[in-house]
Formats: C-alpha cells, sequence, structure tokens
C-alpha cells in the first residue's frame, strides 16, 4: 500500500511588503516538521470591489491630485505583488531544505484560512512583520527572546498544538507559554499578553480573530 503524502504547512499571504518574515518563520516551521511548504497569496476580494465603485480614487505619486481607481489597477497590482512573493520566496528558500509551492486564490483572508484548514492540520496566518521577524531572525544578545503562545486543550488538536509549540520552542529557539483554552465567548485572544507566535487548535478560532491578527496564527488540526 502506498503511503499518504505529508501533510503540508500552508502559510496565507496578502501583503508582498510584510512577507519576508513570515515565509522565514513558516520555513523554518516546515524544515522542523519536515513537511512540504504551500505559499498561498489571498488577493482580497473586497479591495477588488472597493475599486469598482464609482467615487473610489486613489492619490497620484507626488500628492498633487486624486485619480480614479479602477478594478485594472488593482489586477496589475495583484499579479505584481504575486511575482514579488514568488522571487522572495526562492530567494529565501535556497537555504532550506524544503520542498515549496505558491498558488494564488482570491477571497478574504479569514475566509480562506478557514477553508484551507480543511486540507491540512497546519495553516499559518500572516501578520506584522515585526512579529514575524521577532522569530525569523538569528538571536543576538541584546535581542529579547521571542514567545510563543499556545492555546491547547485535551482535545487531539489541543494536544497537537502543545507539540508542535513545544518543537518550535527547541528549534528556534523562544519561550513556550502555555495558555488554557477559553470558552469560545471569550475568544483565543483573552490573557495572550506579549505574543510573537499564537498557536492555537481549529475548534477556538473564530474569524474575526483572523480578519487582522495583531501576529502570526498558526492554526492547528483539521
Amino acid at each position: 500500500m502506498n503511503e499518504a503524502p505529508p501533510r503540508q504547512v500552508v502559510v496565507l499571504l496578502e501583503d508582498a511588503a510584510l512577507a519576508h518574515a513570515v515565509i522565514e518563520l513558516s520555513s523554518a516551521i516546515a524544515q522542523r516538521l519536515q513537511r512540504p511548504l504551500e505559499l498561498v497569496y489571498v488577493e482580497s476580494a473586497p479591495a477588488l470591489l472597493a475599486a469598482a465603485l464609482p467615487f473610489t480614487q486613489v492619490l497620484a505619486p507626488g500628492g498633487a491630485q486624486w485619480m480614479p481607481f479602477e478594478p485594472d489597477d488593482v489586477e496589475r497590482g495583484y499579479r505584481a505583488q504575486a511575482a514579488r512573493l514568488r522571487a522572495l520566496a526562492e530567494r529565501i528558500l535556497l537555504r532550506r531544505t524544503v520542498r515549496w509551492s505558491m498558488r494564488v486564490t482570491r477571497g478574504a483572508l479569514a475566509q480562506v484560512a478557514l477553508e484551507l484548514h480543511a486540507g491540512t492540520d497546519l495553516v499559518l496566518v500572516g501578520a506584522g512583520a515585526s512579529a514575524a521577524a521577532a522569530l525569523a531572525e538569528p538571536r543576538r544578545p541584546a535581542r529579547r527572546r521571542p514567545v510563543v503562545v499556545v492555546v491547547a486543550d485535551d482535545s487531539p488538536a489541543g494536544q497537537q498544538a502543545r507539540r508542535v509549540g513545544e518543537e518550535l520552542a527547541q528549534a528556534l529557539p523562544c519561550e513556550l507559554r502555555l495558555l488554557p483554552a477559553h470558552g469560545r465567548g471569550d475568544g483565543p485572544a483573552a490573557g495572550i499578553g506579549r505574543c510573537d507566535l499564537l498557536v492555537i487548535p481549529a475548534a477556538l478560532v473564530e474569524p474575526r480573530d483572523l480578519a487582522q491578527p495583531a501576529q502570526p496564527t498558526l492554526i492547528v488540526g483539521g
């Protein structure tokens, strides 16, 4: 009987300007766990809809005047972002022993994240570059140690989240904090404090938590 292929680490990206540290982080995770890496560039459907409105304008270069902003402008921007992301990934992943691929999809970040987690058990939703960089860059003596917070319970996904957090704490290295799962009504962000990476079982994730994540968020479990 043929063995099933290894499940991937899927990382969602919206902005090429913030992608360097997130790709570094996700490739470190994939290498440590010996998994393929799939980068997914999410083209924002809400941005495209906004550009189609008749009153949408953009400030011209130099800030001299406002100009019409059309869906075609957004489409060109998407293609340019995707090309920059692919070139960036090629440079970064030359240093890693990781098989990787990249694809493009369209939608809202939270919706895409929740849809994709059904096909794998590890989905990393990128956030601001400063938080991801704290995990991805080499340690320096004067620099604070990054913090990974694991929200876990006794469910299989909760136990897997804890195992993944422990693996990352050894690999990066970083400080690991375990936070008991709160009721879903409290939201997983309750009690997190300073956090550079949040590791959380999929059942505890709400779409609103992924719309604009304060830190890179690794969703664990199917």
